[in-house]
């Protein structure tokens, strides 16, 4: 419930209100009464005044026209235009409606017109844009009736260029184009533009993608025909746009029907499900460059199954998070694409589901939490639940370690102590963990020498271009004072690696010992040093309240279904382990009081991805189809009950045998004893399943923790290894907070 705000508050009677007329009329009626009485001046009696006829009320303010922009947020509008759709009050006819922007009457750019609901839509363009003002630039929309020019709405629409950035702060730089190497010329300018182009392709007989060569001419012979899942069947032509927006070059797939007599202004045609579908690209990195994404990555298998259904299906070089690994940036950058879709197919999907694996369920989950209302769905595959994982850097810290003493430190020590499978630490050091060093200059995949040359150094080049996550994300993070270096939210002071593994009696006191006391941490350009991590000031609090790590909070993710889903559950090594998927539904838990809006699915590798991922939107039509016909207002019981039949949880066994049954850590149900659930380190270290804590605030060391005995000796260097004391998980960690809000403008300070 709201308040109602001080200045709009009335006192309320409890009788019922008289006109100012009726007081006049009462005064008449008691004169009238005390003559009919006798009444007169003579006999003493006393009249009431006849009180004057009050002016007359002014008439009422002409009703207001319904203007609203489709394509984004009035306040968030990229490329100078918007679809616009105005809806005239009762009494006043389409063809009465004028529009005007900026003062220049643009009513003809609202073609196509509703007589019957009085409703006006069309993409208004010209808007005026300032490419310098980092707050976009004003626009005025004035509608009018063209009978009374008096009965007007006004609507304030923020432009902001094509290019960006609108919220996610000022764009990184150095920044290298890939215009060329995407196909798409050299740039227009130094943001990387580039002429949009448009191509055909038909799907053959025989599987694959052709290019259409002459889209409006004969048809190949070897064409292949699709039957959409609104089972309509149209021949299996593909328009692909490419074109470059946020800096990003993105491609646009959707079923087409190309004719000669076409209208000049193309919109797509009945092979179009109305649904869209934006896929997120894998792994993580920090570059200084557009990327390459080939035409043939929006024509792969994985498409084949969205466009041969009807959904338009886009990806974009900036949704792939080997770019930049910044949600911010990447939640902009599809508001942004998603608005150019809107704008260029006229009206605004039925709804949109995300899909993509890895770094591309990171996206999902973080978007979903960041900017709400852009997808309606998700289905992440072999899940994280953000980029900044402690864990994978911690990795290389362990590693170190076991390589001292390679005798000791057994597959199975390890193990225990990792938490993870065999192998999976060893690949997330050699994979990803270089993410934090300054100095990667593979990181930061210049091509041009002049840029190559400058990369970070220490010693040689200390104001050289950093190379790492943080450094992607300094609008978010914030600088050290001083410097243009991003501050770093990572930390390991009072982490006790191997307790579990200790208490179990898997590892020694002195093997506990030794390996917290060696295990080290990062300095402030992210290479190893002997002392632990310690976070910087300021930088824990921005990744909380900005969400860089996922609270899970927020209607973003509470109110959308998730399909958590797998194919890797009996790999060995594989950094994608299984516990994630139960980490992402303790923190909806957590942050909602309940996560049955998420479904998990668990497979093996026997079962092909385009399978299971062809299974996924097939359940997800009709989740989000049932909840589109649902009027009620958004929430988890709306998505709850609009369940159908089949989404739960499952795993597959090795024969493609399903089992519902609900995930959980139980190491004796159904689907665990098929593909048993592993650890992480931190977590064997003591941290709750949630496992958010970047830095964690300390207790004192008690030696009621330690099943193990320890002698005097070593409780002596126990206390000397961790001299502040050892995590209190039980406890938020240092800096926690909520997240601060949703679309938020950086920097945050």
């Amino acid at each position: 419930m709201f308040a109602i705000p001080h200045a709009s508050r009335k006192r309320v009677s409890p009788w019922p209100a008289l006109r100012a007329g009726s007081v006049a009329a009462l005064a008449i009626a008691a004169a009238a009464l005390l003559a009919s009485c006798g009444g007169s001046s003579d006999s003493g009696a006393v009249f009431l005044p006849v009180a004057p006829p009050p002016p007359a009320a002014p008439p009422p303010a002409p009703a207001a026209f319904d203007v609203r922009t489709l394509s984004s947020r009035p306040e968030m509008v990229s490329g100078g235009d918007t679809l616009l759709e105005v809806r005239a009050p009762e009494g006043v006819a389409t063809d009465k409606v004028r529009v005007s922007l900026n003062g220049k009457d643009v009513s003809a750019q609202l073609s196509t017109r509703d007589a019957a609901t009085r409703t006006l839509r069309g993409l208004v363009t010209g808007l005026a844009e300032d490419p310098a003002s980092a707050t976009g630039k004003d626009n005025l929309i004035v509608v009018t009736n063209a009978d009374k020019p008096e009965q007007r709405t006004e609507l304030k629409l923020v432009n902001y260029p094509i290019t960006g950035p609108i919220l996610s702060g000022p764009h990184i730089t150095p920044y290298e184009c890939r215009t060329v190497q995407n196909g798409l010329g050299v740039a227009l300018d130094a943001n990387c533009s580039a002429t949009t182009q448009v191509v055909w392709y038909y799907r053959s007989k025989a599987g694959s993608f052709k290019p259409l060569v002459d889209p409006t001419g004969t048809r190949p012979a070897d064409l292949a025909d699709t039957t959409t899942n609104d089972g309509v069947t149209v021949p299996y032509i593909v328009r692909v746009e490419s074109g470059t927006i946020d800096r990003g070059v993105y491609r646009l797939a959707v079923l087409d029907n190309p004719a000669k007599d076409a209208p000049a202004t193309w919109k797509p045609g009945k092979g179009w499900n109305r649904k869209l579908v934006p896929y997120f690209d894998c792994c993580g990195s920090a570059q200084y460059n557009q990327g390459v994404h080939p035409i043939e990555s929006i024509l792969d298998p994985i498409a084949d199954i969205y466009l041969s259904r009807g959904f338009a299906f886009f990806n974009s070089t900036e949704l792939w998070n080997n770019q930049h690994a910044n949600p911010h940036l990447q939640g902009e950058t599809l508001m942004m694409i998603k608005e150019h879709v809107i704008e260029e197919f006229g009206e605004v999907p039925k709804w949109t589901a995300g899909i993509g694996g890895s770094g591309g369920a990171i996206q999902q989950y973080l978007i979903a939490q960041l900017y709400p209302g852009l997808l309606d769905g998700i289905q992440p595959i072999v899940s994280f639940p953000e980029t900044l994982m402690p864990e994978v850097m911690e990795c290389r810290l362990l590693d170190n370690v076991y390589g001292l003493d390679m005798a000791t430190w057994t597959p199975a020590k390890k193990v225990a102590v990792n938490g993870f499978n065999q192998g999976t630490c060893d690949n997330w050091d050699g994979s990803f963990a270089s993410i934090i060093k300054s100095d990667n200059a593979v990181g930061c995949g210049f091509l041009e020498p002049g840029n190559a040359a400058n990369v970070f150094n220490r010693a040689t080049n200390p104001n050289g271009v950093r190379c790492d996550l943080f450094q992607t994300n300094v609008n978010l993070l914030g600088k050290r004072p001083g410097t243009q270096e991003a501050r770093r939210p990572i930390d390991n002071i009072g982490v006790q690696y191997g307790l579990a593994a200790l208490n179990k009696g898997t590892i020694s006191v002195k093997e506990f010992l030794d390996l917290n006391e060696k295990v080290g941490g990062y300095d402030r350009d992210g290479n190893v040093q002997a002392a632990r991590s310690q976070a910087d000031a300021g930088a824990l609090e921005a990744t909380y309240s900005g969400g860089f790590k996922n609270s899970f909070s927020g209607p973003g993710l509470a109110n959308i279904p998730i399909i958590t889903q797998r194919g890797n559950a009996d790999a060995t090594g594989d950094i994608h382990d299984t516990l994630q998927d139960l980490i992402i539904r303790a923190r909806l838990q957590r942050a909602n009081g309940r996560s049955d809006n998420q479904i998990i699915w668990t497979l093996g590798s026997s079962t092909s991805i385009l399978s299971y991922v062809g299974d996924s939107i097939d359940l997800m039509n009709k989740w989000l189809d049932n909840m589109a016909a649902d009027s009620a207002a958004a929430s988890t019981d709306k998505v709850v009950r609009n369940k159908p039949a089949g989404a739960n949880d499952a795993c597959w066994d090795k024969s493609n045998k399903r089992i519902d049954e609900v995930a959980s850590q139980d190491p004796a149900a159904k689907c665990n004893v098929v593909y048993p659930r592993f650890s992480t380190p931190r977590i064997v270290a003591g941290s709750p399943l949630v496992n958010d804590v970047l830095k964690c605030q300390l207790k004192p060391v008690a030696m009621a923790d330690y099943t193990a005995t320890f002698s005097g000796a070593e409780e002596t260097r126990l206390k000397t290894i961790f001299p502040a004391g050892v995590c209190d998980w039980s406890k938020p960690g240092v800096g926690q907070q909520p997240l601060k809000g949703s679309y938020l403008r950086l920097p945050l300070n």
